[in-house]
């Protein structure tokens, strides 16, 4: 039989071994179930427009596009669209009716394009098409005829509230801006367009589309500004791992110093870690999602370049220290007895200033054999 407290420590001992099984088998089912399910929720969302109501509704013969996001690139200051022609509202054009399948032209702001004409510039209204619609062929559907599509490459523009730029990642926004309407390519009467479906989503950016606000768009036509932003998980993670290269730079600075400024014992393997540590923190930043190449966003600036500067001096100052001594074979060791020594009020319920020869035996110091 055991004696009364020797029970106790034993039963303190096996809910201490059970509270670590029970921690590590949850923490391992639930940090993935929790990974996914944040990815598979929080990651961007499709293009999505619903236009704002018209004052003055469109009445006429109308055109149903398909608009599709293909690509976001800020370096490249371009958002390619693909555009669909679906079907036609309101219109007299039909397999049986070829009459009323006149070809309709399709105009675009060409200033709002990055790839728009060799012309000069212009703020005239726009005369030349960038795509014309054979509604017959459409109508009888004709295999032969090429297929009723055609794509932008809108330009991304720096509104003047926002940081519009790849310095600033990952908290750069952008604003593109669609204006394109339709006319009767033979009597040149407006013909409205009506989004029928947005998709698509940019790697790592959310957007929103809203009707332009602040000016009176024709009817039948379209005025659509696009905002973009990195998405919420984009910002997440490199937010957290930021946080992580400032937390690994500390410890190992605190390493550095408890070894080799104040002749605490450590491990040697312990004291080369800062220079794999610079090489890994490089590694980590490449794999920040959508992050620019090289280093010079704002990221960098307060986070991974002072820690690449601050880890490479203890890495000189750690080796540095072999040259004179060895750190690995000091006669004191950092314990946690040395701690509560120092600072009584944080040692546990019950623990006492130990007598020397027994901070000696724990720690392997050589101090006098004194009373604290």
């Amino acid at each position: 039989m055991l004696a009364p407290l020797e029970e106790a420590q034993l039963m303190r001992h096996r809910n201490h071994l059970r509270w670590w099984i029970g921690s590590c088998v949850a923490f391992v089912a639930v940090c993935p179930v929790i990974s996914v399910l944040i990815g598979l929720n929080l990651h961007a969302r499709d293009l999505f427009f619903v236009p704002s109501p018209e004052p003055t509704p469109y009445v006429g013969r109308q055109v149903l596009m398909d608009i599709a996001l293909i690509n976001m690139d800020p370096m490249e200051q371009t958002m390619t669209l693909d555009w669909t022609f679906v079907g036609e509202e309101t219109s007299p054009c039909s397999a049986t009716n070829l009459t009323g399948c006149t070809n309709i032209n399709i105009f675009f702001d060409d200033n709002l394009l990055s790839n728009g004409s060799d012309e000069i510039k212009n703020s005239n209204r726009p005369t030349v098409p960038i795509f014309i619609h054979n509604a017959s062929a459409f109508a009888i559907t004709d295999i032969v005829a090429n297929t009723p599509t055609f794509r932008t490459d809108l330009a991304i523009f720096s509104p003047a509230d926002r940081s519009s730029s790849v310095i600033y990642y990952p908290f750069d926004k952008y604003s593109a801006e669609i204006f394109i309407f339709a006319q009767d390519a033979s009597t040149n009467n407006t013909i409205g367009i009506k989004v029928a479906r947005t998709r698509g989503i940019a790697d790592g950016f959310k957007t929103h589309a809203y009707t332009r606000r602040g000016v009176t768009i024709p009817p039948g036509m379209l005025d659509i500004v696009i905002d973009i932003d990195r998405g919420n998980l984009v910002k997440a993670f490199s937010i957290v791992a930021i946080i992580s290269i400032w937390m690994i730079t500390l410890i190992l600075l605190l390493v550095m110093l408890t070894c080799v400024f104040f002749g605490f014992r450590q491990r040697g393997e312990v004291l080369v870690i800062p220079v794999a540590t610079l090489f890994a923190f490089t590694q980590l930043r490449g794999s920040m999602p959508g992050a620019p190449e090289g280093f010079g966003d704002i990221l960098d600036f307060v986070g991974l370049l002072p820690c690449l500067a601050l880890l490479s001096l203890s890495a000189a100052i750690t080796l540095g220290a072999f040259i004179l001594s060895d750190p690995t074979e000091k006669t004191t060791a950092l314990s946690w007895d040395l701690l509560f020594t120092a600072f009584p009020m944080l040692a546990p319920k019950g623990w006492s200033p130990a007598r020397p020869r027994q901070v000696e035996d724990r720690v392997s110091t050589n101090d006098s054999d004194i009373r604290l």
